[in-house]
């Protein structure tokens, strides 16, 4: 008899479900192997009813609730309800109990893991909501069909779509339920070749009280439980999309046709694809022809001059960004042949996500390097003295006041007159005169620095400023003038020798309050000498 206990205890603990015996009094009598497998509780540690509420429901509010339900099951007899229970690596698990009575009183407890079960289940549960969500809340109008093309649900946007209510049209055949624009045989055979591949995808125009309707429809089938198959239509409508495209193409025809006779080159510049579209002029502007240029922005950036391109690049990205109402900026391009020309470069972004974010900018380019070359000599010619190349009177009073507010003290002034030029007019003629003074324009220049400043203030008249530089520099660069001069004698044969007058005076002042009177006074002051020099006959 014991013998045949222990054979009975050795298969019940190769079972794949847990087995409890337990007395009325709640003691555990025999628990099996797999009981240990499933909780990790030992016999040991639940000899008694009280030790497993204990170990399975450490919270006290759970182990008072789940005896509860216990007690109701004893009393009315109810043997089968779900627990879920801690394990000992204090882990969630869901058991299935059944409950049965021994003919000795005894309790039998028959213990199933559902937990992957129960965990499937809720998975599916999730699924199944967000799918519900998706469909209800997709911005995408969707309509679900049978194998026979009977609409079997639609969402809102479907019905905001076709402005129709998916009551009116359940279990409808779908093509009778919208209307299409098209003729209506040629989408219905290529739809049902969707049964024999994946899925289609298209443009459809439809008609929608009295309007025509673009959308992108996208139709593939699944293999359903409920149905033979489950077939899915996804519509978006892209009519106002349509509508903008065409409305831009009529713009950019009218504007291709203003400007078909003028020099103005056009580029659309598609941001999202990152391609940009030339026309003939804007090619042509800069010596190419159009098929030698790539449709992309790095052909342009790489035409801008070095100098330009960082401004040039801050300008379109504040436009891109929305900070200004148009994109302007004037810089010069490489052209073919190498040379650099000045553009008039206008945009203005024409269409953005919802977001914000530019999806396209059209702009003209024109040519303005007449112009600017124009304005570059008129100012040029504002600030020089056209017979020698170097600064003039009225630039020489402007860089005085300028260097006067500034730190580049201490400030040194040259006054120099050339000697006997009335002389040589009326000897030689004014020729001749011009030679000389554009021989003493050349020995001055090249006896300072780039960032000195050398102006003809009279028609023998001379004057430089020399900023950061004090007064024994001044002196040595005096010399150095005079050097050049004398040199200059020496090489080229003149009716007379050409000889300067010069003087010079420093101001150290950097007090701000009195800068514009001292640098003046300096200027005094160095007239003053080069008179004295001039009588002295140092020259």
């Amino acid at each position: 008899m014991e013998r045949d206990d222990q054979l009975m205890k050795s298969l019940i603990n190769k079972l794949s479900i847990g087995v409890v015996i337990a007395d009325q009094q709640g003691q555990l009598l025999f628990t099996n192997q797999t009981i240990k497998e499933m909780t990790g509780y030992t016999e040991a540690e639940i000899r008694t009813m009280e030790d497993w509420y204990k170990k399975a429901y450490p919270d006290p509010e759970s182990r008072k609730k789940a005896k509860k339900f216990f007690q109701y099951d004893i009393e009315n007899d109810i043997q089968d309800r779900t627990y879920k229970i801690t394990t000992a690596a204090g882990k969630y698990k869901y058991f299935n109990f059944r409950y049965s009575q021994l003919d000795d009183g005894k309790m039998l407890f028959e213990i199933i893991d559902i937990s992957h079960r129960i965990k499937q289940k809720q998975e599916l549960k999730n699924q199944k909501i967000i799918f519900e969500n998706l469909f209800t809340n997709s911005l995408e109008g969707i309509v679900l069909l049978d194998s026979e093309f009977r609409i079997l649900d639609a969402n809102n946007k479907f019905e905001e779509i076709f402005e129709i209510s998916k009551s009116d049209i359940k279990e409808e055949f779908a093509l009778d339920a919208v209307s299409l624009y098209e003729e209506p045989e040629n989408i219905e055979r290529e739809i049902n070749a969707i049964l024999e591949k994946e899925d289609w995808e298209n443009e459809v125009r439809f008609k929608v009280n009295n309007k025509i309707k673009y959308c992108n429809v996208h139709i593939f089938s699944v293999d359903n439980k409920e149905h033979d198959r489950l077939i899915y239509v996804a519509v978006d409508d892209i009519t106002e999309s349509k509508e903008r495209e065409k409305e831009l193409k009529e713009v950019k025809e009218r504007l291709e046709l203003a400007v078909s006779g003028a020099n103005i080159g056009i580029w659309d510049w598609n941001v999202e694809e990152e391609n940009i579209h030339f026309n003939e002029n804007w090619a042509k502007m800069l010596g190419y022809e159009l098929s030698e240029l790539e449709n992309n922005l790095n052909t342009w950036l790489n035409l801008v001059h070095p100098d330009d391109k960082e401004q040039a690049l801050k300008d379109l990205e504040n436009h891109l960004e929305g900070k200004t109402e148009k994109y302007y900026n004037e810089h010069r391009l490489k052209t073919k042949s190498g040379s650099w020309k000045w553009i008039r470069d206008i945009g203005k972004v024409t269409e953005r996500d919802e977001a914000g974010n530019a999806i396209r900018i059209v702009g003209v380019h024109i040519d303005i390097d007449r112009e600017k070359r124009a304005a570059a000599e008129i100012e040029y010619l504002s600030n020089h003295d056209e017979l020698t190349g170097l600064y003039n009177r009225r630039y020489f009073n402007e860089e005085l006041k300028r260097l006067s507010n500034s730190r580049k003290y201490p400030i040194s002034i040259i006054v120099g007159d050339m000697n006997g030029l009335k002389d040589i007019n009326d000897n030689y003629g004014h020729s001749m005169g011009d030679r000389y003074i554009k021989r003493t324009a050349e020995a001055i220049k090249s006896s300072v620095r780039t960032e000195d400043v050398v102006a003809r203030i009279g028609g023998d008249e001379f004057a430089i400023i020399l900023p950061e530089t004090d007064y024994s520099k001044a002196d040595d660069i005096v010399d150095r003038i005079l050097k050049r001069i004398e040199e200059d004698n020496k090489i080229e044969e003149l009716p007379v020798p050409l000889t300067i007058a010069l003087g010079f005076e420093t101001t150290d002042c950097s007090n701000q309050k009195h800068s514009v009177k001292n640098i003046r006074k300096c200027y005094n002051k160095a007239d003053e000498k080069m008179y004295e020099q001039k009588f002295a006959g140092r020259c």
